[in-house]
């Protein structure tokens, strides 16, 4: 599902750029240009929904870009707002949900029983981390 959100895009007095979402707690991204402060502003917006998704939390609604304004410190006369827009399913399938590979160390003789009765250890280890992660992040 694609998300859109207003960011308050300046340049602070040191010459990085900064992105900031009010709409979520003030959630800010940096970069050393523009173009990778917007590239973080991403990531990082796309991360924050999807924790709110799997939290099961409330995502709260954007603003109307058009009745924002810029907080104009020392500094950040320049500042501005553009909508961020995120593919948090997209964003879920690259960093979430993608596989790795991981080396696990049994005795012998269990490998080979496992062989034997054709038993998937790389499913049986996932279903049982899943199981367990689960429980410990229930909501409610």
């Amino acid at each position: 599902m694609i998300y859109s959100y207003p960011g308050c895009f300046f340049q602070r007095p040191d010459g990085k750029y900064c992105v900031v979402f009010s709409d979520l707690n003030n959630l800010a991204a940096f970069g050393s240009s523009f173009d990778q402060a917007l590239a973080n502003a991403v990531n990082l917006l796309a991360g924050y929904i999807y924790n709110l998704i799997m939290k099961k939390e409330r995502i709260p609604e954007p603003s109307d870009i058009q009745t924002l304004r810029p907080y104009v410190g020392d500094g950040y006369s320049r500042a501005f707002f553009q909508t961020v827009n995120v593919d948090v399913d997209e964003y879920a399938k690259y960093y979430y949900n993608s596989k790795t590979e991981a080396t696990v160390t049994l005795p012998r003789w269990l490998e080979e029983y496992a062989r034997r009765e054709q038993i998937d250890i790389s499913a049986v280890i996932q279903a049982y981390l899943t199981e367990r992660y689960n429980k410990q992040h229930t909501v409610g």
